[in-house]
């Protein structure tokens, strides 16, 4: 079979208050190395644009660091001309610092409110190409998990959404143990529950595959 050529996000992002300090979230890049590796294993061209974290990266996949949201659009349009997917499983930062200190916020003089602006968002600008690559998403949510999946999917012109709940006493961060929901344009939808994050991108790359070979 002819193999794909995949891009695949990663990890968080970081957005920096002041030399020392920065907004983030608790993505490990678990699921990202996963897919990317399994990607990689299956003959396809695999490569890796990833947040900070420290994951070892998958062997012989392409890899491409980056520390901001900018930073990780700017990895994705120059890493992705001619791809044939691209997997989104980076928490990529939503809101950045307004204003960027050069010195270090001294906690006398420190303000009470940091104001935030929307950084770039790069899945929707994917979904907006006129030739756009087969498209998934990831997305995490506390309440109506397959409405709001369902959502981001048309939103965003997805071809596939892979859906985390996240609870005060559910957390899909790390290397553990996950249950997603896999939603597809036709609503189609596939649960997994309590697998290993190599079993969800075992899963996802069937059902991309199947869609690739198929047009």
């Amino acid at each position: 079979m002819k193999t794909m050529k995949i891009l695949v996000t990663a990890g968080p992002t970081r957005e920096s208050i002041d030399p020392v300090r920065f907004i983030s979230n608790h993505s490990t890049g678990a699921m990202g190395y996963a897919i990317a590796g399994a990607a990689q294993a299956r003959g396809h061209k695999a490569i890796l644009v990833t947040g900070p974290t420290h994951l070892l990266p998958p062997k012989k996949v392409k890899v491409i660091r980056a520390t901001t949201a900018e930073d990780m659009f700017k990895a994705v349009k120059a890493q992705g001309k001619g791809v044939d997917c691209v997997i989104m499983a980076a928490a990529v930062s939503d809101f950045r610092p307004a204003l960027y200190r050069t010195k270090k916020l001294k906690r006398a003089h420190a303000p009470g409110v940091i104001s935030l602006k929307q950084n770039p968002d790069i899945l929707a600008w994917l979904g907006s190409r006129k030739t756009k690559p087969l498209l998934v998403g990831f997305c995490m949510e506390t309440e109506a998990l397959a409405r709001n999946a369902q959502k981001k999917l048309l939103a965003k012109n997805l071809d596939m959404v892979v859906a985390n709940k996240i609870s005060v006493n559910k957390t899909p961060f790390g290397t553990g143990m996950t249950s997603v929901i896999i939603i597809d344009k036709e609503k189609k939808a596939r649960s997994l529950k309590s697998v290993t994050k190599e079993k969800v991108a075992a899963v996802l790359l069937d059902k991309i595959e199947k869609l690739w070979y198929k047009d």
